[in-house]
């Protein structure tokens, strides 16, 4: 497996394709040394190629093709992602220092301490090789972060970007699977008709989506009225509710709801005009044409529109079977069973299972100090109102993809699309957390310099 990888990176770089793709990251890379929305525009597209997956397993040997360039890029995918990342780290080796000092919050910290766990375990007892090429690319991801976006998070108009990073990515993932569903519908939801679209399962589709949703409520919210930018975000984010619903993800619906909750949790106001809004377009629809047509054409197939409507428990048997895994072994997490660690349908229960109270222990920290940033940003809301929206996404961003958390293991990979936007909400976060206390202690300098003018004269 992980020669096939090897092999897959070699492959792309030996094609036209990636020679392609290594020009033109290049050339964003010269750009971006000048232009930082050349920079986040680089990032944007590492968050796609990271998103990019083949399906395959016992059930789905060979899976319908995709449309060109769609096939290629999905064949790819995480090979691309890499060289993306490497074009960052490059571009982040050139970034100056700025005046912000603290980049990495508590909660990253201690989810490199996981993943250090991890390589180290694997290298003990799994694949050398695999746990090599997870500590080198999570790595990079850190690096990355450090040394290249955190730097860049130092005004409010590059916490702009990071926001239209993310949702840009989004929006090509959008875009893209909507040429190939409009043109093809099967080969993204031969899945029991499930939307899965260049992912390689719904759940991971409806991961991804929803991710996105603080971002666009972010430049929504952030665009002039009645301005041309305003209409496409709200547009993009009507699509993303759309295909969120036909991946048929409970999961991803209660993590898009909790985005939105917590984004307008102090503003009933919007969050009513918003559901005024999508109420409105629904009962159009529904006065004016035909609901069977409605249905039929909408692309919703049965089975997605009886999951939601399902109680059926999906996951009880993985989680009790993780939590048994961390009964028998409480102190190192149950022995590896292959050359790497498998997770389950949840990042608590499978580092708990995999690791053991060591490696439980630290994701309980970096779950207690995410809470801490969301209520510090709460409080930074309430004291700057023209932070309320900057503090929302992040809080939005953290808390959703927190709850997400509890049903995917997305927190214990090392460079997949759902990551790289939780680290990114919580680089903002840190961002917003420590400005706020830079504009306090030159408030208080200045109080005091006022207060005493005889020491100045």
């Amino acid at each position: 497996m992980n020669k096939s990888f090897i092999d897959q990176l070699i492959a792309l770089l030996a094609t036209p394709y990636g020679l392609i793709v290594v020009a033109i990251g290049l050339l964003i890379v010269i750009l971006a040394s000048r232009s930082r929305p050349a920079g986040w525009m680089l990032f944007s597209l590492c968050c796609f190629a990271a998103s990019l997956n083949t399906p395959q397993s016992r059930w789905i040997r060979v899976p319908p093709p995709l449309l060109f360039p769609l096939q290629q890029m999905r064949s790819f995918g995480r090979p691309l992602a890499i060289v993306l990342l490497v074009l960052l780290v490059i571009l982040a080796f050139m970034t100056k220092d700025t005046w912000r000092r603290w980049i990495l919050p508590t909660p990253i910290k201690c989810l490199i301490v996981v993943q250090g766990l991890t390589v180290f375990k694997t290298l003990l007892y799994g694949s050398v090789e695999f746990a090599l090429i997870s500590a080198v690319t999570f790595g990079g991801v850190i690096f990355m972060l450090r040394m290249g976006l955190g730097k860049w998070l130092q005004n409010d108009e590059n916490f702009h970007l990071s926001a239209r990073s993310i949702a840009i990515a989004g929006s090509i993932f959008i875009l893209l699977n909507t040429y190939q569903y409009a043109i093809s519908r099967y080969a993204v939801t031969f899945h029991q008709g499930r939307f899965l679209g260049t992912t390689d399962n719904p759940q991971q589709a409806a991961l991804v989506l929803s991710a996105t949703i603080p971002c666009f409520l972010f430049l929504f919210q952030s665009s002039s009225i009645w301005k041309f930018p305003k209409f496409i975000w709200g547009m993009l984010l009507i699509a993303v509710i759309y295909f969120l619903f036909l991946t048929g993800s409970r999961m991803g619906f209660l993590i898009g709801l909790s985005s939105i909750l917590l984004f307008y949790r102090n503003n009933g106001g919007a969050w009513f005009r918003l559901v005024l809004g999508l109420a409105v377009v629904a009962v159009f629809f529904i006065t004016f044409l035909d609901p069977a047509t409605v249905i039929s054409s909408s692309g919703v197939d049965s089975t997605v529109r009886d999951r939601f409507a399902s109680g059926q428990d999906t996951r009880g048997a993985a989680w009790n079977g993780m939590w048994q895994g961390f009964k028998n072994n409480p102190l190192f997490g149950a022995p590896l069973e292959s050359d790497r660690m498998g997770y389950g349908e949840s990042s608590w229960l499978s580092a708990g299972s995999n690791l053991g109270l060591v490696g439980f222990i630290p994701m309980l920290i970096m779950g207690w100090e995410s809470l801490k940033l969301m209520w510090q940003l709460d409080r930074l809301s309430k004291r700057q109102p023209h932070y309320f929206f900057q503090s929302s996404t992040a809080i939005a961003g953290i808390g959703s993809l927190l709850v997400g958390s509890f049903f995917e293991p997305f927190l214990l990979g090392n460079i997949t699309f759902v990551l790289l936007a939780f680290l990114t909400y919580l680089l903002m976060a840190a961002y917003l957390i420590e400005v706020d206390r830079a504009r306090t202690y030159y408030m208080q300098m200045t109080t005091q310099a006022i207060a005493q003018p005889g020491v100045y004269q």
